[in-house]
């Protein structure tokens, strides 16, 4: 092989190296978010795993605990949540509603069973919606190398994806439906 040509298939492979290590799901940590006026926060933990017998064992399933601050400063746990864990929630003002969007989601397309986003009543499932459900122009989902886009990626959109006083919830997706939901019945407004 010419130098030149060994020189190219190196670099083209370092390149598609890099770009597969930037395409990786980042891993679980442990979290908190807090309502609007910070009287309320739910405390986000990843599951636990060990190395046991040649392979990762779960040893405490993902939880998320919800918590007021009582008169004395003390933290109060008002409901728990368990099997499963959320990068992005969004808590009530009132404490009792919790609003989870789905993780990453693995393949090229959307499926069914690809969570979108949940809706919780003192940490009891209300509605949920697949990415099949909410996105209706599949042409516009954005494939890599692992997995897909489903929500808009415009400058500022995480930002417009919120939980308002009011609890309804607002998100867009990535063909262009701005979504408004309540709350309180995971229903769309």
């Amino acid at each position: 092989m010419k130098p030149i040509s060994f020189l190219c298939v190196v670099v083209v492979s370092l390149l598609l190296s890099q770009s597969s290590r930037a395409d990786e799901e980042r891993a679980p940590y442990s979290f908190t978010v807090a309502s609007q006026s910070g009287q309320y926060y739910f405390k986000m933990l990843p599951a636990k795993r060990e190395w046991q017998e040649n392979k990762y064992v779960i040893t405490r399933e993902a939880f998320g605990v919800a918590y007021t601050i009582d008169e004395d400063g003390n933290f109060k746990e008002l409901w728990r949540t368990s099997g499963w864990y959320s990068f992005e929630l969004f808590l009530s003002e009132d404490g009792q509603y919790l609003v989870r969007m789905g993780p990453w989601n693995g393949g090229h397309e959307p499926k069914k069973e690809d969570l979108a986003v949940a809706f919780y009543k003192n940490g009891k499932l209300l509605k949920e919606y697949s990415v099949v459900d909410l996105v209706k122009d599949k042409s516009k989902i954005q494939a890599t190398v692992s997995h897909y886009f489903w929500l808009d990626k415009s400058p500022g959109s995480e930002a417009k994806r919120r939980l308002d006083r009011d609890n309804v919830f607002y998100l867009k997706t990535i063909d262009g439906i701005a979504y408004q939901f309540y709350a309180t019945t995971g229903e769309i407004k």
